[in-house]
């Protein structure tokens, strides 16, 4: 029935458009002011119902039914909260709950602080991340100098004659096998005579490198606690639907306990 009512409506605007342009021809020909065409009224309410946006219809999704008609509306972007805000109201439980410029402000205000929350949790994630990296980087680097200190000490104390202890020998020998060789040979040809001090010398040199070598050796723990172990952080609007109206509530930002923690 509209269909037809409207395909009316829009051949008589054409009629209309037809017999005024017909008589501003003849009007022409006397030497006459033309009539200006003027779209119908029905024609006018056709364009503005054609531009109309439709209706948002659909329930939002994430919402957490409280029970007593009361609801929890849940946001996890600001994309959502703008699109809500936008529209001005949402759909829970089929019914249209409104938000007034007040409650669209602080939805808006918790979805920023939600966004700027979780960014300084990746943040504070990725600058653990790096920390251990520099950690690990620096402890190399350590083992790595003191290892060259020690056998470059274990050689030259081979090379005068000096007492050498089997680990300290063993750690020459694998790290450069020609310096090992060489040390050796010349503390055979060398023969110095040790005497007490010297040897007590030597055994705690041994010592301490035996010490050295034992807490390069000890684990190191280099992690860290996964993203998952981190707090998120959402925005929640509490609505009522217990009474003959909606009502909703103030919007805020919820923390959101790591699994396990809640």
């Amino acid at each position: 029935m509209r269909v037809l009512n409207d395909s009316i409506a829009s051949l008589t605007g054409s009629l209309a458009k037809a017999v005024s342009a017909k008589e501003n021809t003849k009007k022409a020909d006397r030497g006459e002011a033309f009539d200006s065409a003027e779209i119908s009224e029905a024609a006018r309410a056709l364009q503005a119902k054609a531009t109309e946006q439709p209706e948002e219809t659909m329930d939002w999704l994430d919402v957490i039914d409280r029970g007593n008609g009361k609801f929890t509306a849940r946001f996890r972007s600001t994309a959502e909260i703008s699109r809500v805000v936008k529209l001005g109201y949402m759909m829970v439980n089929g019914q249209k709950v409104t938000l007034d410029k007040q409650q669209q402000k602080e939805l808006m205000t918790a979805g920023k602080q939600m966004e700027k929350d979780r960014q300084n949790v990746i943040n504070q994630f990725m600058m653990e991340q790096q920390l251990s990296s520099v950690r690990q980087s620096a402890d190399g680097w350590k083992k790595a100098a003191q290892q060259q200190s020690r056998v470059t000490q274990t050689a030259m104390r081979l090379m005068h004659g000096h007492h050498v202890s089997p680990e300290d020998e063993k750690e020459l020998a694998e790290f450069s096998s020609e310096l090992y060789t060489m040390a050796k040979s010349a503390g055979a040809l060398e023969k110095i005579r040790e005497d007490r001090e010297s040897r007590e010398r030597d055994r705690k040199i041994s010592e301490d490198n035996a010490r050295q070598r034992a807490e390069e050796q000890e684990p190191k723990d280099y992690s860290t606690k996964p993203l998952s172990e981190y707090p998120t952080y959402e925005t929640q609007v509490a609505i009522d639907m217990s009474g003959d109206v909606p009502q909703i509530g103030a919007a805020g930002e919820v923390t959101i306990p790591p699994a396990g923690n809640s």
